[in-house]
């Protein structure tokens, strides 16, 4: 739970504020004890060396110069008046010895061990002790050379010191302490003025617009909630504007939306209009190849009829001569053999024509019912384009115009012979009127091949040898209205409504290659199970 109140507090502004407070501050008493305490013993240790150095150099004076005289007595006597044992500040003791060790002077008590004198660079840490033992080289009568060691008390100086120390630890806690109020005061300060702001937001964004920050001062914090207060006036400015800017939109949007409405309706009414007239234009388009193919089987026809007529006159006559000479009992071996000639003769020309006759009824029944229909059946596709073939010929049986099947006997689909012969007859015609216009001779061959990439697909390629299409051109042919023969018998809906047939019905593609002066190519690509495949 503390922990938790503490994570909460430290992450606001007036406890990071806090924070780098008591982190400066604690930096800033260290960094002092740290200066001070180096500074202090460098003086410790300054002065101590200045009152050694003096010290010794006035003992040595004074006892070298008693000394050369023999009157050591006299300097044990001062010495002895002088020296306080018990002194925190100068002189404790002197020894005087010479090169024996045997004291000449000494200040000490009978019995007491001489200190070991300290060497100059451990003088900071005996001054610590309270006491520095010094000892020189001192030259006596008789070139003898002994030593002078003396007491220095430092007690005084420590104490000093240590005063000085905790006096500029007081100094310092109390301007950190100053210091680390003003920081959090100012802390406070600002994050008083931020909250001020975050619960005027909040009643902002509560819809409140009228909230406003109360502004104190001149500084920075003023400014902000100077600005924040522009602010707000300025989006309830924009909100206003907004506003009037929605209503006259919904006025508007709704005017428009009346307006799309309806030219909605009339291009629905258009749309449907179009779809009609394209309707009838197919209609018009299929009823006009079914035209043509009764136009031609009709002129096919006249040839094997009037060949019959013609005999069947011929038999009447022959039946005629026959009778009367009968009647006229003038009927010779001869003449009954060759009435029986000319009638075999005659029977077998009627069977020839009528036969001929027959089947090109039938082609023509089985291709107009197909090509009025949209019924799904199976079929050999060799078969029906042989039907289809024989209503087609006599649209260039005039011309020197070859047409060519190359299909195999065992191609079966089960797809829509109606509208596949549809578009056969269509590239058909668009060949004879486009490809050989103005040519007396040409060639047209519809190829059929299982595609070996998936065997579930047959290949149908109709070409021709012709005049070829611009290559401008080529991605318009499959467009409504495109023709290239407006007025001279071309409706441009020929081959949409091939691309039509072949895309939708018959589930299939169709693609077109064509060279000027090569010739022209078309492609389809068709499932031989129509209701199954798709692209």
């Amino acid at each position: 739970m503390m922990r938790s109140l503490l994570l909460r507090f430290f992450s606001t502004i007036t406890g990071q504020f806090t924070a780098i407070a008591f982190i400066a501050s604690g930096l800033l008493v260290a960094n002092v004890l740290y200066t001070g305490n180096r500074t202090l013993n460098a003086a410790l240790l300054e002065n101590v060396k200045i009152s050694v150095g003096q010290t010794s150099q006035l003992l040595n004076l004074t006892v070298s110069t008693y000394a050369s005289n023999n009157d050591l007595q006299t300097v044990q006597t001062f010495l002895d008046e002088i020296l306080n044992k018990e002194a925190k500040n100068g002189l404790t003791y002197v020894l005087v010895a010479n090169s024996q060790n045997k004291p000449l002077i000494s200040t000490l008590s009978l019995n007491a061990v001489v200190p070991a004198p300290d060497i100059a660079s451990s003088y900071e840490k005996a001054a610590r002790t309270g006491i520095i033992h010094v000892r020189n080289r001192l030259l006596l009568p008789g070139n003898d050379v002994g030593f002078l060691q003396y007491g220095l008390s430092t007690e005084n100086i420590i104490a000093a010191t240590n005063s000085e120390r905790m006096n500029s630890l007081a100094r310092t806690l109390v301007v950190v302490a100053l210091t680390f109020f003003a920081i959090v005061f100012l802390g406070h300060q600002i994050t008083k003025r931020l909250q001020q702001m975050i619960l005027a937001s909040r009643e902002i964004v509560a819809g409140n617009l009228q909230m406003r920050i109360a502004v104190s001062g001149s500084n920075e914090l003023a400014l902000m909630s100077t600005h924040f207060n522009r602010m707000v006036d300025a989006v309830q400015a924009k909100i206003n504007e907004i506003t009037e800017l929605n209503q006259s939109l919904e006025s508007r949007v709704h005017s428009r939306t009346l307006e799309l409405e309806n030219s909605k309706q009339q291009l629905e009414n258009n749309l449907m209009q179009l779809k009609e007239a394209q309707r009838q234009l197919i209609s018009k388009e299929k009823l006009a190849s079914l035209g043509s193919l009764v136009a031609g089987i009709a002129h096919e026809l006249n040839t094997p009829i009037g060949n019959a007529y013609t005999v069947s006159t011929t038999v009447s006559e022959k039946v005629e001569e026959f009778e009367q000479a009968h009647t006229d009992l003038s009927i010779k071996k001869s003449t009954l053999n060759r009435f029986s000639a000319d009638m075999s003769e005659a029977a077998d020309l009627l069977t020839k024509n009528l036969r001929r006759a027959s089947e090109l009824i039938t082609s023509f029944k089985t291709v107009a019912v197909d090509q009025a229909s949209e019924n799904r059946r199976k079929f050999n596709l060799l078969r029906t384009m042989e039907e289809l073939a024989i209503t087609l010929q006599p649209q260039i049986k005039k011309r020197k115009i070859l047409y060519h099947l190359d299909i195999p006997a065992d191609i079966v689909m089960d797809s829509y012979p109606g509208p596949l012969i549809q578009v056969i007859s269509n590239l058909f015609n668009n060949a004879v009127l486009h490809g050989f216009d103005g040519r007396e001779n040409g060639e047209l061959v519809l190829t059929a091949r299982i595609d070996p990439n998936d065997k579930r697909f047959v290949q149908i390629q109709f070409s021709d040898n012709g005049a070829g299409i611009q290559a401008q051109n080529l991605d318009k042919i499959f467009d409504p209205f495109f023709t290239t023969k407006f007025g001279q018998g071309g409706s441009g809906l020929g081959l949409n409504i091939c691309y039509n047939i072949v895309s939708g019905l018959l589930r299939g593609q169709i693609s077109v290659q064509s060279e000027v002066g090569v010739g022209t190519r078309f492609v389809l690509l068709l499932p031989l199970l129509a209701a199954d495949m798709s692209f």
